[in-house]
């Protein structure tokens, strides 16, 4: 009996065996944790992704996910996003970006599931995760719908801002299918992620 990919099974509703990884280590504070952005860092920025249809810009959801969107600023800043492409499109549901093959061998090490209020509704952004349970940090899933049965499941760590008009442009593409997983036909890219830095309350009010 053919299997289906992970992916799959979820759009479908189909159970998984939860992974949990145990205590997350973001619960401690102490000098370990002055290497990394905190969280009252992390709410200044914000994401684009440029995509070779249009521009997504996220709103991060750092106290929801502390160490999803520390990983998401690293990596691309890093440039790590740069020219991957939606590896599947559900069409009006969600759409899965994966990393480009020549960057497969440097995927990022995965990280525990972060349990948060936000939702997988409409427009929230996700971490894919492996059989394992644990999230993925280079496999993106972006809701065009809302999926209930993902609840519990995937680290939501974004929402989208502006752009789910391109988000379900990109659900919408022609596809093949690939074990039962609909591939794009044609190349979706993600030509760049970039981080923006929002301005600071007093620099607006210096403006007035």
């Amino acid at each position: 009996m053919r299997r289906l990919s992970p992916i799959a099974s979820a759009i479908l509703g189909l159970s998984a065996m939860s992974g949990w990884a145990g205590t997350l280590p973001w619960g401690m504070p102490g000098p370990a944790k002055k290497p990394h952005p905190t969280t009252e860092r992390l709410r200044e920025y914000t994401a684009t992704l440029r995509t070779n249809i249009g521009d997504i810009t996220l709103e991060l959801s750092p106290e929801a996910a502390p160490n999803a969107v520390r990983t998401f600023v690293k990596l691309a800043e890093r440039g790590a996003y740069d020219g991957a492409r939606v590896t599947c499109a559900f069409k009006d549901r969600m759409i899965v970006i994966g990393p480009p093959a020549a960057g497969a061998k440097d995927a990022p090490e995965p990280l525990a599931y972060e349990a948060a209020p936000s939702s997988a509704i409409a427009g929230a952004v996700l971490m894919d995760r492996g059989a394992d349970g644990r999230t993925l940090p280079n496999r993106l899933m972006f809701l065009l719908s809302d999926q209930e049965h993902l609840e519990g499941d995937y680290t939501v760590f974004a929402h989208i801002e502006k752009g789910l008009d391109v988000a379900k442009r990109l659900g919408a593409a022609a596809t093949r299918s690939a074990d039962g997983t609909p591939v794009p036909v044609e190349d979706l890219l993600i030509e760049q992620v970039l981080i923006h830095k929002k301005p600071s309350p007093d620099a607006k009010e210096s403006k007035n």
